[in-house]
């Protein structure tokens, strides 16, 4: 009988350290990405931090398509429970006046355009 109550304090004792390793562990591979050195970035709170006001902007599009000089309006946010299956659009404004309406995750590049267009 003593045989089988060391049996079963020491798989008690296995059970406990290996429970406790197995948290140890999970904590340490948790914790260790921020142990690394911090990674430099631009971090944008909204999209008027990443555009200027007045500046003029040449888009390529996934499709493969380009719109060039064109002016950031701002970011119009559709109801999702309207049925619209587009959510997040970017307004942009053309020389002549008229707005664009873009898909921000169809946007590849955009790229400051150093001369404004004339509006003769």
């Amino acid at each position: 009988m003593a045989d089988l109550a060391l049996f079963f304090g020491q798989a008690l004792t296995v059970a406990v350290v290996t429970a406790l390793l197995v948290m140890v562990l999970s904590i340490f591979f948790k914790w260790l990405p921020r142990l690394g050195p911090k990674r430099q970035g631009l971090y944008l709170r909204s999209a008027t931090e990443l555009f200027e006001e007045g500046r003029h902007y040449d888009i390529l599009l996934t499709s493969g398509q380009r719109l060039t000089a064109l002016r950031f309006e701002g970011v119009v946010q559709a109801d999702a429970e309207a049925g619209w299956p587009m959510v997040t659009f970017v307004v942009m404004r053309r020389g002549d006046g008229g707005k664009v309406f873009l898909q921000a995750h169809s946007v590849r590049v955009f790229e400051a355009v150093a001369t404004t267009p004339d509006h003769g």
